[in-house]
């Protein structure tokens, strides 16, 4: 039965915008502009909007400011909102975020969070940039020029066919002045896993492959989470989903992680649904989850997205 039978279900429970509109997202269809505005003007995406900043970042990119609280710590972390609820652009509030994105690659607009003091970090801002840029898609020299330096990263690294760390710090001295092999920008940190996945047309399929199953099988973590790839559904729900929505781009998804996925579709209820309760820290999409039937909805309409 394909996971997919749980649509018709969950449009039988009169769900809010927000996932009446994610799901015609899901399925490829199109959004009509009533549909849109009631989304665009519903509880989260609101949240995104009045905390925006006039510049149309959201204050510290990358590093959180331990002394200022606020409801997006960084501008990574809206933009991650913006991409689980899977807005586009064409609308004031991704639009001012993306050219905010863009006068930070073009430098005409000061880096927000200062520098580190290591030999990663200078490459690593405009990584930073340009992985969540990507989310959204730019013609913006400065970012096809980034994607170019990391794909010739990449298809170095994999140039036959397996991982050289050899090879990897070789081309990445040469480009980006340091190696990056073992670093919080090797090539296994969510960040150039964000971009090369957004991006992924531009990849050929052997190296995709190459690249993904070197991912999965490596033993190594994913950057900046506590993901194990090769550790399956063992690693912390959240953090896993986190990996894999980026890695379900990646046209070659399915076939890697056949198995996993289908150790996935066994955890549904009787009815189609998924529910992993409060500890799987998604997105929200309904108004609240006081209701355990609107967090299943919600749980549901995210997880099929790995399925898509």
């Amino acid at each position: 039965m394909s996971v997919f039978n749980v649509v018709d279900r969950i449009q039988e429970l009169s769900p809010c915008a927000a996932v009446r509109y994610r799901i015609k997202r899901l399925l490829g269809r199109e959004i009509d502009s009533g549909l849109f505005d009631e989304f665009y003007n519903s509880k989260w995406v609101e949240l995104l909007k009045a905390n925006q900043y006039d510049d149309g970042g959201y204050g510290r990119f990358h590093s959180r400011d331990s002394k200022v609280r606020q409801k997006f710590p960084t501008t990574e972390l809206a933009v991650d909102s913006m991409k689980m609820l899977d807005i586009q652009r064409g609308n004031p509030l991704t639009d001012k975020l993306c050219d905010y994105m863009e006068k930070i690659l073009r430098k005409e607009i000061e880096w927000p969070d200062g520098f580190e003091k290591n030999k990663w970090y200078r490459p690593a801002q405009p990584l930073f940039v340009a992985s969540k840029l990507s989310v959204f898609g730019s013609d913006c020299k400065e970012f096809k020029e980034i994607f170019n330096c990391w794909h010739a990263i990449l298809k170095e690294a994999f140039a036959d066919g397996e991982y050289s760390a050899e090879r990897a710090d070789r081309i990445s001295e040469e480009l980006l002045g340091c190696g990056i092999d073992g670093s919080y920008i090797g090539l296994n940190s969510i960040y150039p896993v964000e971009l090369f996945s957004n991006m992924q047309a531009e990849i050929s399929g052997e190296l995709k492959q190459n690249y993904l199953g070197w991912l999965h099988n490596s033993g190594k973590m994913i950057g900046y989470t506590s993901v194990v790839l090769n550790w399956g559904l063992d690693n912390k729900f959240s953090e896993l989903y986190r990996v894999y929505f980026s890695l379900s781009k990646f046209s070659c998804f399915k076939k890697e992680f056949e198995e996993e996925l289908g150790q996935l579709a066994e955890k549904r209820d009787q009815d189609g649904f998924w529910n992993f309760g409060r500890n799987f820290s998604c997105q929200k999409l309904s108004d609240d989850w006081r209701s355990q039937v609107n967090m299943s909805i919600d749980h549901t309409v995210m997880i099929l997205q790995l399925f898509v």
